[in-house]
């Protein structure tokens, strides 16, 4: 059996790279992961996958991923995985995770996250496209976070919670 996977989605500037080192320092030993990790400058070995002009090779880059996550969890590790908003498909079990799968949102204010992407200096096609993923991200998943000081506190708990009442 896999150990369990713990999707904590956030459309961007959502605060999940701000995040990841919370987590990592107060994981005690859990596997956090996030999909920009692998990423240099928005790109993987040139290609770039952070632009939304490479929406076709995301596929590509997801089943990587897949592969990585599963690489840890077929050891029995529960794996909270940061990760970009998922469309309902995704959602479904079985879709592309093994299961245990559990999916929470990262958030925040809109105004925010407007704020914060202008700070960056991306179009505004850009922005529109996250606020949209936000809108959609909120849709989808109920657990949220909202990106406070003590969330990284909050979401271990949450992970802590969820791969207890596997066992």
């Amino acid at each position: 059996m896999h150990g369990p996977l713990h999707l904590l989605a956030g459309a961007p500037a959502s605060g999940k790279t701000t995040l990841l080192p919370h987590l990592i320092r107060a994981a005690d030993g859990l596997v956090v992961m996030d999909m920009d990790e692998l990423l240099e400058d928005g790109a993987l070995i040139g290609v770039p996958i952070a632009d939304p002009a490479a929406a076709p090779v995301w596929p590509v880059y997801d089943r990587m991923w897949a592969r990585i996550v599963t690489m840890v969890r077929r050891a029995g590790h529960p794996v909270p995985l940061l990760c970009p908003i998922p469309d309902a498909a995704e959602l479904a079990p079985g879709s592309r995770w093994a299961e245990p799968v559990h999916w929470a949102l990262l958030d925040c204010p809109d105004e925010e996250r407007v704020r914060r992407l202008r700070e960056r200096g991306e179009p505004e096609e850009w922005i529109d496209d996250a606020v949209a993923d936000a809108a959609q991200g909120r849709a989808l998943i109920p657990t949220v976070f909202n990106s406070e000081d003590d969330v990284a506190a909050r979401v271990l708990a949450w992970v802590s919670r969820e791969a207890r009442s596997l066992i």
